[in-house]
């Protein structure tokens, strides 16, 4: 009966429990072992269908294990479309026999975690290729070593440095794609269903809503999160690559100087600057500007950034809405922990408002606003001269 009706209930169960409903009768049916004789449970049988593996993508967990994962035709199971299912490590791809190409039963036991269970080894059509785990590790090209049954990159900073860059390519400054926060990219990494940031803008909303404590919304509101923000100006794009030495400032500042409208040409313009025309910017001294210069020159970094073109992600064109731009021609610099507005939001209004923002004093500096607990900053302001506005001070100006 509930195997029947299972799916009119509001939420999910993977079983049930029969039990006698009289004490008397429990007591003297006795216990087998551990398990009480006037009780049983029974498991549903999972779930399955059958599908191609059209690939087997190497992912680099939060660990740097690398997990292997079948990139498969869409299917539904249980309700819910799945393209990815994790593969766990080498040893599992040899114990199905699996090879790309194959035709394979897909499960999900307890209405979960989707997992390869079967390779229909009788329906292969001679095109099948077989799977080796790459010999580099696909972040960072450090050495891929064996740990017991698994993989892992040979470089202890890779897995760490991976995820700082995801969380800092999802953060408010750079594609603040909200409700993506750390746990949720973790969890991403460890199943495998995200390599690098471009992979974000490929999730399947089934392949969420199978994880473990996901369901229907929650996958839903990230999807729709992710989507509403494939269209970014230059930027903050620039800013989301993590490029060593671009902060906020210097991304607008490239962005200034070299405009583009695609990620196509900012490959073919970036990738042509050299370092004496990015020297000629401003704050962009010897090492930020062999910094770009080497990071738009990597091989691995152009990849990226043709895969971030093929997910659609679109390079709008910023422009000043705003009527009143009466802090135009005035470079500010913020130092200290604002109260009633944020930094981020302090440095919006006054880009809004016409004004720069710079992360050095100088004597080209018109303002320095400090916060609480004001670093250096504020005593290079006080040697040059620089007038030093307060929060409210600034606020007041700004309004």
């Amino acid at each position: 009966y509930w195997e029947r009706y299972r799916d009119k209930i509001v939420y999910e169960i993977d079983g049930i429990v029969v039990i006698a409903n009289d004490e008397k009768v429990f007591e003297e049916a006795g216990v087998r072992g551990k398990s009480p004789r006037g009780a049983i449970a029974y498991k549903f049988a999972p779930k399955e269908a059958t599908t191609i593996v059209k690939n087997i993508l190497v992912q680099v967990g939060r660990t740097g294990v690398l997990t292997p994962v079948a990139e498969m035709e869409p299917v539904q199971v249980g309700g819910i479309t799945i393209t990815h299912a994790t593969l766990h490590n080498a040893d599992e791809i040899e114990r199905l026999g699996l090879k790309i190409g194959d035709t394979v039963i897909v499960s999900r036991a307890g209405d979960v975690i989707p997992k390869i269970t079967k390779v229909l080894k009788e329906m292969r059509v001679g095109k099948e290729k077989n799977f080796k785990i790459p010999v580099f590790c696909p972040v960072d090209g450090s050495k891929v070593i064996r740990d017991g049954v698994a993989y892992r990159c040979s470089s202890k900073i890779c897995a760490a440095k991976h995820r700082k860059q995801l969380y800092h390519f999802v953060s408010r400054g750079a594609f603040d794609i909200r409700g993506l926060g750390p746990q949720i990219i973790d969890k991403f990494l460890d199943e495998g269903l995200i390599s690098d940031a471009a992979d974000i803008f490929s999730l399947q909303k089934g392949d969420i809503e199978a994880l473990e404590r996901f369901g229907k919304k929650s996958a839903e509101n990230i999807i729709n999160g992710v989507n509403a923000k494939k269209k970014i100006t230059l930027a903050r794009f620039l800013y989301s690559l993590g490029v060593l030495h671009v902060g906020e400032e210097t991304a607008l500042l490239l962005a200034g100087n070299w405009p583009v409208k695609s990620i196509k040409e900012l490959l073919r313009v970036y990738n042509g600057l050299s370092l004496e025309k990015l020297k000629t910017v401003r704050d962009v001294g010897p090492s930020v500007a062999q910094s770009i210069y080497n990071w738009f020159r990597e091989s691995r970094n152009i990849r990226f950034l043709e895969k971030m073109e093929k997910v659609d992600v679109k390079i709008i064109t910023g422009k000043l809405t705003a009527k009143n731009l009466k802090l135009k021609g005035l470079t500010f610099v913020l130092t200290g922990t604002l109260i009633s507005i944020s930094r981020y939001a302090a440095k919006e209004k006054i880009r809004e408002l016409g004004g720069d923002i710079s992360e050095i004093v100088s004597g080209k500096t018109n303002y320095v606003i400090a916060g609480d607990n004001p670093g250096s900053k504020f005593e290079k302001a006080k040697q040059l001269g620089v007038k030093i506005l307060s929060e409210k001070e600034f606020l007041k100006l700004v309004e």
